[in-house]
C-alpha cells in the first residue's frame, strides 16, 4: 500500500514539474522584450519554487503520520499466539 502512495506522489510531482517546464518554455517563446520576460519568469519561478516547497513539506508531514495499523504498534489486547 505504501509503495502505491509513493508512486502516486511521484506521478503528481512529475506532473507539476512538467507543467512548470512547459510554462517556462511558453513564456520564453512569447514576443516580449527581454527585460519584461526575465522579470516575469523570475516572479513565476519564485512562485513555483514556493509551491513545490510547500508540497514537499506537506508530503513529508503526511508520510510521517502513521496509523497504528500502518506503524506496527501493538497495544496488547486479547491476542494469543
Amino acid at each position: 500500500m505504501s509503495n502505491c502512495r509513493n508512486t502516486e506522489t511521484a506521478a503528481i510531482l512529475a506532473f507539476f514539474a512538467g507543467a512548470a517546464l512547459a510554462a517556462g518554455a511558453a513564456m520564453l517563446l512569447t514576443p516580449k522584450s527581454g527585460r519584461e520576460m526575465r522579470e516575469k519568469l523570475g516572479d513565476v519561478t519564485d512562485d513555483a519554487v514556493g509551491k513545490i516547497k510547500d508540497a514537499v513539506r506537506e508530503v513529508r508531514l503526511r508520510a510521517g503520520q502513521k496509523s497504528p495499523q500502518e506503524g506496527g504498534e501493538y497495544e496488547g489486547g486479547r491476542c494469543w499466539i
